[in-house]
């Protein structure tokens, strides 16, 4: 059998002119060890050491170098901006940790944080991480909407915690209704009865034994666990030790140059691993603000955010898809708001689905019309089990899909699959397993100790495989037509898109065992509008839009084959349902989800009668 061979392809190096100074990207650049299977492995060239530290350990160095600088920043009931400053923040850190030890807390017990993004949450959050207690953040969704107890329920009865944290005692009560929680300590900031109220912690002076108890925490050691958003199941709790954290914040920080004091208003949520592994931890590490935004890329509860952006403008901005497409029809509406968003950027991130060709040319046409250049686009690959990095575009992108080359330290094994391939992951971010669950954890890895993703990429270009990779797809969502062709839904999601040029926000795609594809699509309203020459608050129904789609999809149907071409699409009247999973605290659509939800709508796509809601193509 031959052997392996290795290949370094060659740098393709990229600086971004800055208004007020250069964005250094790592060139472009990867190495590929080709094996006789079939299989590739994909590595960074640049150099990659150990990391040796935690989180945590940047905010008393930072509270020594600046500790009148904002280090977390939150709207008030007035309206205005509450703050908490570097100093101030490594005082309570220090209080809420030794408070713990004096109420029981002990190496791996576990502190379950229920509510949201806080500047309290923040203090308990690094409290806790520092004295070796495991940090548990849960959807608040799960305690506050309709049928969100049973997931609850579930990650209760794996996590028991000893420790339950809240915003309002009052309004995550219903929590209290499930024994693993009740048995906890409760801590509330309102101060609720039958809790802890977390002012007292915050106030305790003295830390001899938050000190010596800091001092043992090890840097293999679990620091938080995650859970997923349940897109393929009920949640699972992925360990994350504070070598994982820590590994993913320098491969990010090798990659593009880390800024000096970054600024920035996110509403990405801390239970999540882009929100606090990347976007919090990313803050503290670099000695940045952060604003937390209580907005979210909803078309209800946008307006919050706007009112932020005019407030601050950022030096960087992580979004998902959907955040930028409301951030582009706020700014064409109200140009004064782009040159206030934009004026202190240098570079936009996205992740969590693929951005649409229209979005990713609107981004980079505002932001040169406000700024007279070209600010950056950049998207992030990664996973709950990884924290989260795996590869990222570390140049300005120019299509949907791209995720870009792997990130240093880690290992891409790429296992041929038809015409793509499947992702498989080994490096120092990678999570040592399930809490309570060591058959999932077993059947995580590979019998190389690759973690399975369950995603399927391609080469944006075979013969220069440095120009990057392209999400192909998950292998979850995709599925076989009647006739066993398999569908791949990431190709066929961001070509769809295209072909609509923008008039879409989103789509899901129907077909497992049927004939043919359907789509069931959410209108973009602004877009919409303009097909349609009117302001009527529904389009959903209207003859122009529907023409317009029609044509498009016949048009894209003609440059495709018969697997992936289109028969009928529907229009949504009512947005994706957070409280029935369609869609996640991310804001990126669960296409399982929907189908299931929306069953007997599929069934009409299919339907040979005539009906008023269902197009033919």
């Amino acid at each position: 059998m031959p052997a392996a061979r290795a290949i370094v392809f060659p740098a393709i190096t990229e600086t971004i002119s800055m208004s007020t100074k250069a964005l250094n990207f790592a060139p472009r650049e990867v190495r590929i060890e080709r094996r006789p299977d079939g299989a590739l492995i994909l590595r960074s060239p640049l150099e990659w050491a150990p990391c040796d530290w935690r989180v945590a350990d940047f905010l008393p160095s930072w509270a020594a170098a600046v500790p009148d600088r904002v280090f977390l920043a939150q709207r008030n009931a007035g309206g205005g901006w509450d703050e908490i400053t570097y100093g101030e923040a490594w005082s309570q850190v220090q209080a809420a940790g030794q408070s713990l030890i004096d109420m029981g807390a002990k190496p791996a017990d576990k502190l379950a944080v229920l509510s949201g993004n806080s500047i309290e949450n923040a203090v308990i959050s690094f409290a806790a991480m520092s004295i070796g207690v495991i940090l548990a953040p849960i959807s608040p969704n799960y305690t506050l909407m309709l049928g969100g107890l049973a997931r609850l329920k579930d990650i209760a009865e794996t996590l028991r915690p000893n420790f339950v944290f809240v915003q309002s005692g009052r309004d995550f009560s219903a929590g209290r209704a499930i024994p693993e929680l009740a048995e906890a300590a409760w801590i509330s900031v309102d101060g609720a009865p039958d809790t802890v109220p977390f002012r007292t912690l915050a106030a305790r002076t003295g830390s001899e034994g938050f000190e010596r108890a800091s001092r043992a925490v090890s840097c293999d050691a679990v620091a938080k666990i995650l859970f997923t958003s349940g897109s393929t199941g009920f949640p699972k709790g992925v360990l994350n030790t504070h070598r994982m954290m820590a590994s993913s914040l320098q491969m990010g920080s090798l990659l593009v140059s880390p800024p000096e004091a970054p600024v920035q208003v996110e509403w990405l949520p801390w239970h999540h691993t882009m929100g606090s592994n990347v976007i919090l931890h990313g803050i503290l590490k670099n000695g940045g603000t952060l604003y937390i935004d209580d907005g979210r890329p909803l078309p209800q509860l946008f307006h919050k955010t706007v009112a932020n952006l005019k407030d601050v403008s950022p030096t960087a901005m992580f979004n998902v898809p959907a955040g930028y497409n409301l951030l582009c029809d706020a700014i064409e509406n109200d140009l004064d708001l782009g040159a206030s968003v934009f004026k202190r950027m240098d570079r936009l991130s996205y992740a969590g689905a693929a951005i649409s060709q229209a979005t990713l040319e609107k981004l980079y046409r505002l932001t040169f019309a406000a700024t007279g250049r070209r600010i950056p686009v950049m998207s992030g690959y990664g996973a709950t089990e990884t924290a989260p990095t795996i590869a990222t575009t570390h140049w300005a992108t120019d299509q949907p899909g791209e995720i870009g080359l792997p990130a240093p330290g880690l290992q891409l094994k790429l296992i041929p699959v038809s015409d793509t391939y499947e992702v498989r992951i080994k490096g120092p971010n990678v999570t040592p397993g399930y809490l309570g669950r060591p058959d999932l954890t077993e059947q995580a890895f590979d019998e190389e100790g690759f973690y399975r993703i369950g995603d399927t990429v391609s080469f944006l270009d075979p013969e220069k495989p440095e120009r990057g990779l392209r999400f192909t797809g998950r292998i979850s969502e995709n599925f076989k037509l009647a006739n066993g062709t398999w569908v791949t839904i990431g190709n066929m999601r961001a070509a769809l898109l295209a072909a609509t040029r923008g008039v879409l926000l989103d789509i899901v795609v129907a077909g497992e065992n049927r004939e043919s594809c359907a789509l069931l699509c959410w209108l973009n309203p602004t877009e919409a509008a303009r097909i349609s020459k009117t302001s009527a608050p529904d389009l959903t129904s209207d003859r122009l839009v529907l023409q317009f789609l029609k044509d498009r999809l016949q048009e894209y149907n003609e440059t495709v084959g018969s697997s992936e071409a289109m028969c009928s699409f529907s229009l949504l009247k009512d947005a994706p349902s957070l409280a029935a999973g369609e869609i996640t605290d991310k804001a990126y659509v669960n296409q399982r989800a929907v189908l299931k939800h929306r069953s007997e709508l599929v069934e009409r796509l299919y339907c040979n009668e005539a009906r008023q809601d269902v197009i033919r193509v």
